[in-house]
């Protein structure tokens, strides 16, 4: 029998008391990350099965939990082909200086996504950022060439039956005065609708638009970052600033 473990850190959970600074919570997946991992370790990886699993997810017919379970469980690779794969991937070139900018202003930033813990903690550290909390799936390994996931964040109740609700998370810092939000697609929708401002990239621009959600259409996250310093220099709300 196989026995799988999680193969990522520790990773780091913090809480907050009553917080006067706004919180950015950020999608990973084609928003830091320049390519989508999970599609990337799948095209290398997945074996037959995957593309017909993509095309139910596509077509509402299955979520995205159900889908990317199947999806990794037909992963075909050792964790040293796994890491060789993972450490091509880039990250957006401002994000490290976004991510100075709100430790010196003691604005707390958690990545929060629907894919792979282990794969973003990788990515990130090889850019020489550590210690970010990270929300995701869980990777599982069997210390030979197959994989699973679990859903530690996942909400029997979600409306888009994803591996990680990330409405769900949003509920958990109401302490904050005000959410925001970085994203880039599909699975930024339905947070998009609960959250004070986004900041939208790709297809969310037109998501927003279209449900009239407040929001700044950015290409990178150096114009997060100008958002915040004019925020912080004009003491206006950053849901404020286009």
């Amino acid at each position: 029998m196989n026995t799988f473990s999680s193969i990522a850190n520790h990773l780091f959970h913090p809480s907050y008391p009553q917080n006067h600074t706004p919180i950015v919570l950020c999608d990973f997946d084609g928003t830091i990350s320049v390519k989508d991992v999970t599609d990337t370790l799948l095209s290398h990886f997945g074996q037959n099965g995957c593309d017909e699993l993509e095309e139910l997810w596509v077509n509402g017919k299955i979520g995205s939990q159900e889908c990317m379970s199947k999806q990794i469980a037909l992963m075909d690779a050792s964790l040293d082909e796994l890491n060789q794969v993972l450490s091509q991937i880039e990250i957006d070139m401002d994000f490290k200086a976004f991510i100075h900018y709100t430790e010196q202003n003691n604005i707390p930033v958690h990545v929060v996504s629907d894919g792979l813990d282990y794969a973003i903690e990788f990515i990130l550290k090889r850019h020489g950022i550590e210690h970010l909390p990270i929300f995701a799936n869980k990777l599982m390994h069997n210390n030979a060439r197959s994989w699973r996931l679990e859903f530690p964040y996942a909400n029997k109740d979600c409306i888009k039956q994803s591996g990680n609700c990330k409405c769900n998370h949003v509920k958990k810092q109401q302490h904050f005065s005000q959410i925001l939000y970085v994203g880039d697609g599909t699975s930024d929708y339905c947070v998009s609708h609960n959250v004070d401002f986004v900041f939208a990239k790709d297809k969310l621009v037109n998501y927003c638009e279209k449900n009239k959600i407040e929001h700044c259409k950015i290409t990178s996250f150096a114009d997060v970052t100008s958002a915040l310093k004019r925020a912080q220099h004009a003491v206006i709300p950053v849901m404020m600033v286009k």
